[in-house]
């Protein structure tokens, strides 16, 4: 069972990985075309995945005490403000940031 919610925290960790990668590819990209500072925003992504990865990892921890211990992590507020909140917002940045700077990969314009 410990074991689930190590692997289960590699998928918030390969998001912030993710992210920093993005951020500093984009600030490349962006400072060759003199673009807007858009790529500040992955870090805001970055710091909302991390606090989704901890939110998860409280709550592993907080299942894997002994069960007459109650935690605050292991309420639906919790999980829902912690963790999946930031998760889904850090994402929604993600998505929109990423589409600013790399949308000229997929869509062909013609000039």
């Amino acid at each position: 069972m410990p074991l689930v919610f190590i692997f289960s925290a590699i998928a918030p960790l390969s998001i912030v990985i993710l992210f920093h990668i993005l951020a500093k590819l984009s600030r490349r990209f962006g400072s060759v075309l003199k673009m807007n500072a858009v790529y500040k925003w992955y870090y805001l992504a970055e710091g909302l995945g991390i606090v989704a990865l901890l939110a998860h990892l409280w709550q592993a921890s907080a299942i894997l005490s002994p069960p007459n211990a109650s935690s605050f992590a292991l309420t639906p507020a919790f999980i829902l403000m912690f963790h999946h909140i930031p998760l889904a917002a850090a994402v929604t940045i993600g998505l929109v940031v990423t589409w600013k700077y790399w949308r000229w990969l997929i869509i062909e314009e013609d000039k």
